[in-house]
This record gives structure tokens, sequence and C-alpha cells, in this order.
């Protein structure tokens, strides 16, 4: 997935907030999906930092240096995307010198879409003294019980981006409903995860699938109320916008801290007022203070 610090338009951050959900979760099910989706089988792995900075900072969205059954050793690099991007191959052949250059070992990349499309995309770069090509995984090319089937809930919202047969797509909603009810982490892990496969059901365009399923849902004393669903999509929105809110915050905190930027130029940068980029200056100088007395 790419970050970037530019204004972007309400479809990029509907993108963006595929994106994180798929990025909070994927720690968990990292290494079933390496051995079920790459078929790699590991012996050892160790999580490596994601910022790789030179002249510009550029942030892979997951990088494990991995030892696999075979002896091989190398760089594993993983990116997620909710839409195919015109851009990709040359974003991923800047990930691969940079990684290349960083740890010196062999990196094997994937790209893993979780939107099907029939955009074409060449995963591969040919020319005059330069060859590269890279991996590019659909999740509709699995059948969704291989990701319903998991003892991870992480791993179950994405049967979501699955091949559903013949099955319909309610049907499936609802077997996600099922297994999402049996996580042993109680009802607030579990209302977490029917949000996110809320947000989640609107890639495939499957919203009114997802009111459908969820009445079938009987755990949850409000199921029947006419105003519950309309509360429930509100409480997404606004899950949203604080995501929204505290990556600007973040974000900002890096110009000021690591860029030098000034208030101007970073309210630029991030789209932001200038009243704000100003405020979390002085909450970070009111914090160096504090931890200097």
């Amino acid at each position: 997935m790419q970050r970037d610090t530019t204004i972007k338009s309400p479809i990029s951050k509907q993108s963006k907030t595929y994106d994180k959900i798929v990025r909070e979760n994927m720690q968990k099910v990292l290494p079933a999906l390496i051995n079920d989706l790459l078929g790699i089988k590991i012996i050892d792995r160790e999580d490596l930092p994601e910022s790789i900075q030179y002249t510009n900072e550029v942030i892979p969205d997951q990088l494990s240096k991995i030892t696999d059954s075979q002896g091989g050793t190398y760089i594993l690099h993983i990116e997620w995307q909710s839409r195919k991007d015109v851009c990709m191959t040359n974003r991923m052949l800047t990930y691969r010198a940079m990684l290349r250059r960083k740890y010196n070992l062999l990196v094997k990349q994937y790209v893993i879409f979780l939107e099907h499309s029939n955009q074409k995309i060449s995963p591969e770069i040919e020319e005059e003294q330069l060859k590269f090509s890279y991996h590019m995984i659909e999740l509709r090319q699995y059948d969704y019980q291989l990701f319903l089937k998991s003892e991870i809930p992480e791993q179950q919202l994405l049967a979501i981006f699955g091949d559903f047969g013949a099955v319909p797509p309610t049907e499936v909603i609802s077997q996600i409903m099922q297994r999402l009810k049996k996580n042993p982490d109680g009802d607030l892990t579990t209302n977490k995860l029917l949000k996110q496969l809320r947000v989640l059901t609107q890639l495939r365009k499957l919203q009114s699938e997802f009111k459908t399923a969820m009445g079938t849902i009987t755990k949850f004393k409000a199921e029947k109320d006419p105003y519950y669903i309309e509360g429930f999509e509100k409480g997404i929105q606004q899950g949203v916008q604080q995501g929204v809110q505290r990556r600007n915050h973040a974000i900002v905190i890096n110009l000021i801290q690591q860029c030098r930027f000034s208030d101007e130029q970073a309210a630029k940068a991030v789209g932001v007022p200038i009243e704000l980029v100003q405020q979390i200056r002085k909450e970070l100088e009111d914090k160096d203070r504090d931890s200097l007395s």
C-alpha cells in the first residue's frame, strides 16, 4: 500500500480505510498466509523495520527475513492493495533496490490484491540492461473456505475476498459472521470484527447483502431495532474519521521531528489546517520541556 502525504480524493480515502483494516490484522495471520497463499514453508521468521530511508522515506507494508524449509534465507516483502495501481511495478522496483541495498539479500516480492479487476498490470519490466519482476496474487483466485476454516478471526475476514463459487453472497457473509461470533476474545472483539467486515463488504459492493445477513445474528440485543443498522453504520463512519485524524496527527509529528518542516509546509503536505500543525508542535515542545524538568 502506498503511503504518502498528498491530499486524497474520497475514493482514495476509502481505499486507505480498507488498507488500514488489512494492515492492522495481517501480523496475526501472516505466517498462515505465507504458507497457504505463497507456498513458503517457514523454518524461521524475523520481522524487519518497515521504514527504508535514504533520500526519501519508503514504507513497505510487511517485511520479514525468512529462512524456508529448503534452507534459503531472503527478505520477504508483501504489499496489500485494495485496487490495482498502474504505478505499482515502478514502486516495487524502488522497494526492491532499496531493500537489496539495505540488507544485501535476495528479495522476494508479492503484491496481494483484495479487489478483483480486469485492469491489466504487468508485473515485469524488461528493457535495455534491466529485467525485473514480482509476484501478483488476487484473493478472488482462492476458495473463500480456505480463509473461513482458519482458527484466526482476522484470517476468517479475508473470506469476503475469496471465490464464492455458487454460494450466494448473503450466505457467505452469514457464514463469516457465525465464525467471527465464535472467537474466544468476547463481545468487544466480535463487534470490532463485524464492523471491519461491514467496511470490507463495500469493496465487493455487498452492502445490502451484509444488512440482510446481519439480521441472522442473534447475539446482539439491538438486532431487531429498525435503527440498529443505521447506528452501526454511523459507528463505522465515526471510526473511519478517527482513523484518518490519527494518521494525519502521526504524519505531522514525523514531518516536524524528522523532516524539520515548517508549520506551513506540514499543513500543505498533509492537507490539514495550519492551526492543527501549530497545536501539535506546541504539544511536542511542552512534552520536551516536561522531560527535561
